[in-house]
């Protein structure tokens, strides 16, 4: 296939020649000149600082190293990005006590997800961002672009690390917008999104681009992934060093390119889309795994120090790749939006984890609550769950910071007037959300805390899992052709999170659909709330509208409860939003933009 991205210059090119080239053009630090169409309005909009000359930019690496660091804002910083909700909220995950907000409207209003009003639409900012990163490979890879005049040699490993960056975070960008908006178009193709890999000039560039096909998108994404390993990146940061040290953390690093790599094939192999084989997915997967080993880190997922030894330390062996929020002093907007209400927590109890959600996590033996060998008690359905449960999830009578929480009726986390909590604070399903939030945290007036928090990109065992399904829809849950077996992958997932490592419900797993199923609900609990149940209910074409269950509880006379569960909401998808919708305004701007079917 042909390609179409530019290489490297094949022969030198004088920065007199280079700047005149540029200066010509009269390049605007705004990238004015040098545009992509996310929008008219765009062209000449300032983005970074002021107008800067080509002239000025290329004299000063920083402003052209800056191109490149505003393009990081496409990683987020928290997973509660979506109006201070989790994309799991508008899944059979969660549900928002915010009812206004666009998780809830999404799942619940019919109509209200359109091509017009989508709560998961970042078109323009992404093409804004790859509008900033092909504008640095073309100007900040240039050979005659000195980061340090003095040192060639640390200036030299200094670009290549930062052609891995941006080779990297192009393609990033192009499979974000790809699993926002791929999909079968309105002439029954199966499209991905218009590819940019240079900056288009306004003057000489014909902008009325369209889609690409979705293998196509996929095989330019691994293209720059490629690009970026070749730079030589590094395995991983560590040490005081100003390049490549600690402080880099947040960087993408060769495990992080291959997990990303990773991430992509599952999609493509995946019903939905099969434009790649899972063989392929596999060996992608696997590929992460000889780097970062056959085993998981343990020191993880510890119900007592869950916060200060995982979910707010952002130097835990399971990151591969992620992003910090806040500054050094951290902050407790997570809290702020997800503690429980009520006295002493003060939270807004905005998350509320579904009964579904709970009902996925097994026992602790490994046996789920349905198999009579779990020994699991309707009227006592939170003891002996696997402990990832309790690091996931607030239930009734659970102590945190130092309280029992109590979603019963009239309890000091639901409403009444005794406690100030109002039913907009409350729990629409009886549980609140434990995973990411800080217990160090504390929003009571006079005695306020923060702590640090990331989001992670990567994680070593959303590798194992994505190895796991690749692996058994391919060979099936036994075959280890490739250095590991499915069954292996998932038992090694099961074994760190604490079940026995005899697994004696894993053992009963003999076929490649009953495999499935438990690697399903694996990657539904460990990934929970961290943005990949929605793409994969998708990409899988599971049931969206599986009816979003809660529980009422009632406490008795003599301390014991009475659970009544219930429906809350049933969705109100359809069956073509499998696949998301282009802006409506695209369409509006270029005749060969085509939308996805539904829309």
């Amino acid at each position: 296939m042909q390609k179409r991205y530019k290489n490297e210059k094949s022969g030198p090119e004088t920065l007199t020649v280079f700047k005149k080239r540029y200066t010509m053009k009269n390049i605007l630090f705004t990238l004015g000149i040098l545009i992509l169409f996310s929008s008219c309005d765009d062209y000449f909009e300032t983005k970074l600082t002021n107008e800067r000359t080509s002239e000025q930019l290329l004299e000063n690496p920083n402003y052209v190293r800056g191109l490149l660091t505003y393009a990081y804002r496409s990683i987020p910083t928290s997973y509660d990005t979506f109006g201070a909700d989790f994309l799991d909220s508008s899944t059979d995950n969660a549900l928002s006590n915010n009812l206004s907000g666009s998780m809830n409207k999404m799942v619940e209003i019919e109509g209200y997800w359109t091509a017009v009003s989508n709560p998961i639409n970042s078109w323009q900012s992404r093409y804004d961002d790859l509008k900033h990163v092909n504008l640095f490979i073309e100007l900040g890879l240039d050979e005659n672009m000195l980061y340090f005049k003095s040192d060639l040699v640390r200036n030299e490993a200094y670009q290549n690390r930062l052609k891995g960056e941006a080779y990297f975070l192009r393609a990033w960008i192009h499979f974000d917008l790809l699993r926002r908006y791929g999909g079968v178009d309105s002439n029954g193709e199966l499209l991905g999104i218009p590819l940019i890999t240079s900056a288009l000039d306004i003057n000489v560039d014909d902008l009325n681009l369209s889609r690409n096909s979705y293998a196509d998108c996929v095989q330019q994404i691994i293209e720059d992934i490629d690009t970026a390993l070749a730079a030589g990146l590094l395995d991983k940061y560590e040490g005081n060093g100003d390049d490549f040290g600690i402080n880099n953390l947040g960087r993408p690093t060769t495990i992080a390119c291959k997990a990303l790599k990773s991430r992509v094939v599952l999609y493509a192999a995946s019903p939905a889309f099969a434009t790649a084989s899972f063989t392929e997915a596999a060996e992608a997967a696997y590929e992460v795994i000889e780097m970062i080993g056959t085993t998981l880190p343990t020191d993880v997922y510890d119900v007592q120090n869950i916060s200060a030894k995982f979910y707010n330390n952002d130097q835990n062996d399971e990151l591969i790749m992620r992003r910090g929020s806040g500054n050094q002093n951290g902050n407790n907007g997570l809290e702020r939006n997800h503690f429980p209400p009520g006295d002493g927590l003060k939270g807004a109890g905005r998350c509320n984890p579904s009964q579904n959600l709970v009902d996925a996590f097994p026992m602790a033996n490994g046996y789920p609550i349905t198999d009579p060998a779990s020994g699991y008690n309707e009227n006592d359905m939170y003891v002996n769950r696997d402990p990832r449960f309790y690091m996931t999830v607030i239930h009734n009578n659970q102590s945190f910071k130092n309280q029992t929480v109590e979603t019963f009726e009239g309890g000091n986390n639901m409403p009444s007037e005794s406690n100030n909590v109002t039913i907009e604070q409350a729990t629409r399903t009886g549980y609140y959300l434990r995973k990411w939030i800080s217990s160090k945290s504390n929003l009571v007036v006079g005695n306020v805390v923060n702590d640090q928090h990331y989001h992670a990109l990567f994680r070593k065992v959303e590798v194992f899992l994505n190895f796991a399904e690749a692996a058994n829809e391919a060979f099936g849950p036994d075959d280890a052709s490739l250095g590991m077996s499915a069954r292996q992958a998932i038992a090694e997932v099961r074994k760190r999170a604490g079940i026995d490592p005899a697994d004696l419900y894993l053992a009963t797993i003999n076929s490649k659909e009953a495999m499935r199923a438990l690697i399903k609900n694996e990657r539904r609990i460990e990934l929970c709330f961290e943005g990949h149940r929605f793409f994969d209910l998708r990409r899988w074409e599971d049931n969206l509208n599986t009816p979003i269950a809660g529980v009422t509880i009632t406490k008795n006379n003599d301390g014991s409860f009475n659970y009544e569960r219930k429906n809350v909401v049933t969705p109100s998808y359809k069956a073509y939003m499998n696949y998301g919708p282009l802006p409506f305004n695209e369409l509006l701007k270029t005749e060969n933009i085509t939308q996805n079917q539904g829309w």
